[in-house]
């Protein structure tokens, strides 16, 4: 079996899991009151109530946001497992090269993420003067770089 291979496919799973963290949890913008993410809004303090966004009240950024999280997510995960197909395959069965396939869908998955904090980003520099952005933020960031390299070991593995 290809160590770069499995290198890149281990690097891209821990970039999956800091891309499903950063954009499932609420932790976008965060201050002392309360936490906004992409999908729900939560106060903070004793009892934590949260509430979902009425979608027809969101603006273009945050569509666009949510548009390219779910679709990186899916295409990481699609990704993933043709590299872990072809790993198997390419051990066990016939000499099948889904390998620069896994890749690609791999980078543009993170590219997905990437795409989604600027979004983000920009929008909340340009409306607000910046904004106390939270760990959810950050990760989604960094999923960047796990994914992207993960992607590029398993294409020129």
């Amino acid at each position: 079996m290809n160590n770069r291979l499995v290198g890149g496919l281990a690097c891209s799973s821990v970039g999956l899991l800091l891309y499903i963290v950063g954009i499932a949890t609420t932790a976008w913008l965060s201050n002392a009151a309360a936490e906004s993410g992409l999908w729900q809004t939560c106060t903070k303090g004793r009892v934590r109530i949260c509430a979902s966004y009425d979608i027809d009240s969101l603006n273009g950024a945050y569509h666009a946001c949510r548009f390219f999280a779910v679709v990186g997510a899916l295409l990481m995960a699609v990704g993933i497992l043709a590299g872990v197909v072809h790993a198997v395959r390419h051990t066990f069965f016939t000499r099948v090269n889904k390998k620069r396939t896994a890749g690609g869908l791999i980078i543009v998955a993170g590219v997905c993420g990437l795409i989604t904090a600027a979004t983000f980003t920009g929008y909340y520099e340009n409306e607000f003067g910046g904004a106390p952005y939270g760990y959810s933020f950050y990760l989604t960031w960094i999923q960047g770089l796990f994914t992207i390299g993960g992607g590029v070991a398993c294409f020129i593995a």
